[in-house]
């Protein structure tokens, strides 16, 4: 167990939330309701080419999309039961976030996990993008009194969580649910993270 550990500052997107699922789902419901037909690999394309994808539908399909992301919200596996856990240890709880503030606190509140948290700091209203320092620094604001090393970082990307974190001075813990990946990034990395999980039920054994 981390004792010095007061402070978890956890990633929303795919993290507690599965984003990938439920930006699969706003899309589907775009191409329903502009009577295209939908397929899953479409959503790939998506990923990685936004601006194909909509074609002559775009502007309007791309506004639509981005309401029914604001509605929808698939929690991961173990996300409420970890929280529970981790609030009845009586941990300051912090959601820490890139994104439009709006969204991310209707998509919280939609799975009813917006009552686990202390802190909901999102890009948008702290004025700067995780892994910036800036955005560390919007947050420690608003926790007087609590020092770097008192605080952990758990999210899905090596890059905006860990990197960031780490830089800070944080512990970090890195959610990989992708054994694989977590092979390919151990052979480019190192060890990036001071704790590796791929279930975040695992955060028990540390926390």
């Amino acid at each position: 167990m981390n004792d010095k550990i007061k402070v978890l500052f956890l990633d929303i997107d795919n993290t507690l939330l599965d984003f990938d699922a439920a930006a699969a789902w706003a899309m589907e419901q775009c191409f329903q309701k502009a009577g295209l037909e939908y397929k899953s690999e479409m959503f790939a394309a998506f990923t990685e080419e936004n601006n194909k994808i909509w074609q002559a539908d775009g502007v309007e399909m791309e506004k639509e999309f981005r309401i029914l992301l604001n509605l929808s919200a698939v929690p991961v596996d173990g996300a409420e039961e970890i929280l529970t856990y981790l609030k009845e240890k009586d941990y300051c709880l912090c959601a820490a976030s890139n994104g439009p503030y709006g969204q991310q606190i209707n998509r919280l509140k939609k799975v009813d996990m917006l009552k686990y948290f202390a802190h909901c700091f999102v890009s948008e209203k702290v004025g700067a993008d995780k892994p910036g320092k800036a955005f560390f620094d919007g947050c420690m604001k608003e926790l007087p009194g609590v020092c770097p090393e008192e605080c952990m970082m758990i999210g899905d990307s090596l890059t905006a969580d860990i990197t960031g974190g780490r830089a800070y001075g944080m512990s970090t813990c890195w959610y990989l649910p992708s054994v694989e990946k977590y092979k390919e990034e151990k052979l480019k990395s190192g060890k990036p993270a001071d704790y590796i999980i791929h279930d975040l039920l695992e955060l028990k054994k540390i926390l």
